[in-house]
């Protein structure tokens, strides 16, 4: 029997030039499914630089000119975009609409039409979110009324299976884990470096990750051990702080900022470290903390969200949330000369998260879901709100007025 292939539209805010885990994600993800034989395309925003960007040259990406309203996403229309995800999907005759994080508009707009069109329907949610806060409580109102209809959804962590479930309901057997990839070719050990003092950083330089708690380390490890060395890759409205950090301590010459990375430098940057921190507040998988370990270093971390599902115990040291425990955990492991990288566990770690497998998963997941179309009344059923369902009508009069 002749395997189905499928067109994929991958559809989020998230996407280069931007950087971060759900862009690497979805940019390594596609480019598997295409050497499985599937036909991808990214549906995101247009964003400045996008001509310079060496991530659209070897996948078809529409970028949308739509404003953008906070948190790099796309302001919310619902109904707005409705021709424009249809045309789209219609040139590429897609399959499956792919949407990531449901913190973005696009994501949402884009599962919403899809189901519309009696297409094939998947979130997956990199994130974890709070119930209680204002803004998410209406993230969650809006995630709940469009995932009602969702197909599948993934999750990256177990964590993030249970939030996703307790933000909008949707059925736990809805919900796959398919964790995170790393690419082997870029993130391996070095043979050839010799042990030293050096502590890296990776991260976005934002309050989420926790960049209060390293301006406060920052000192301390310092003052702790006077060989030691910290390198920060990152970008952010934090960085001041950093900054400021470094000059009222005077420690301009133990303490680099190196600016944001491109992803393909990430390697080679890790490579000269030999701890890892990360200070993140919410996490719900931390691809840092994958790449680093893959690369050898041992990593000093907080325990939150799903951290504690990615790498094995031996190669993670959890510290409290506070900057002095995370400042002497770092100076201890430094310290630490016998430790050394554990082929094993690398093997481990390069076979588990290895981003074919990962694609393999996502393509038995597709193929799970049965082809089933969903009439105006019955979909209509599903809502018990009456604004609710009035949205759903408007929904179908603007695709009878598209359609004539």
């Amino acid at each position: 029997m002749t395997r189905r292939l499928f067109n994929i539209a991958m559809v989020t805010d998230f996407y280069y030039p931007s950087t971060g885990g759900i862009e690497t994600h979805i940019r390594y993800l596609s480019k598997e499914l295409i050497k499985k034989g599937h036909k991808v395309i990214i549906i995101t925003h247009t964003s400045t630089n996008m001509e310079e960007c060496e991530e659209f040259k070897d996948l078809k990406v529409y970028a949308l000119d739509l404003p953008i309203v906070a948190m790099n996403t796309t302001f919310p229309t619902i109904f707005s975009n409705f021709q424009i995800y249809k045309e789209i999907f219609a040139e590429e005759e897609i399959d499956i609409v792919h949407g990531h994080q449901s913190m973005s508009n696009l994501c949402l707009e884009g599962i919403f039409h899809g189901r519309t069109l009696n297409l094939k329907t998947v979130l997956t949610e990199h994130s974890l979110f709070e119930v209680r806060p204002f803004e998410n409580i209406v993230v969650n109102k809006l995630a709940k009324f469009i995932l009602k209809t969702v197909d599948k959804c993934i999750c990256v962590s177990q964590t993030s299976k249970v939030n996703l479930n307790k933000r909008t309901e949707i059925s736990l057997e809805k919900i796959t884990v398919i964790q995170n990839g790393v690419i082997n070719k870029k993130f391996y050990p070095s043979q050839t470096r010799k042990r030293g003092k050096n502590v890296i950083v990776m991260s976005r330089l934002v309050y989420r990750k926790g960049i209060d708690l390293l301006v406060g380390a920052i000192p301390i490890i310092c003052a702790k051990d006077k060989d030691i060395k910290i390198y920060i890759a990152g970008d952010g409205p934090k960085l001041d702080a950093i900054q400021q950090a470094i000059d009222d301590n005077d420690l301009s010459e133990r303490v680099t900022v190196m600016g944001e990375l491109k992803h393909h430098e990430a390697g080679d940057f890790l490579r000269t470290g030999d701890v890892f921190l990360n200070t993140s507040l919410t996490e719900t998988f931390c691809m840092a903390i994958l790449e680093a370990s893959m690369c050898g270093l041992h990593v000093v971390s907080t325990n939150v969200g799903g951290i504690h599902e990615v790498l094995p115990d031996k190669l993670i040291t959890f510290a409290k949330p506070t900057s002095e425990d995370l400042a002497l955990k770092v100076v201890k492991e430094v310290n630490n000369f016998n430790r050394k990288v554990d082929s094993e566990m690398y093997s481990f770690l390069r076979d588990k998260y290895d981003w074919t497998r990962i694609a393999e998963k996502t393509e038995r997941l597709y193929y799970e879901i049965e082809t089933k179309e969903m009439t105006f009344i019955e979909r209509l059923r599903l809502y018990d709100h009456i604004f609710a369902r009035f949205l759903i009508i408007l929904e179908y009069v603007w695709l009878y007025c598209l359609s004539n």
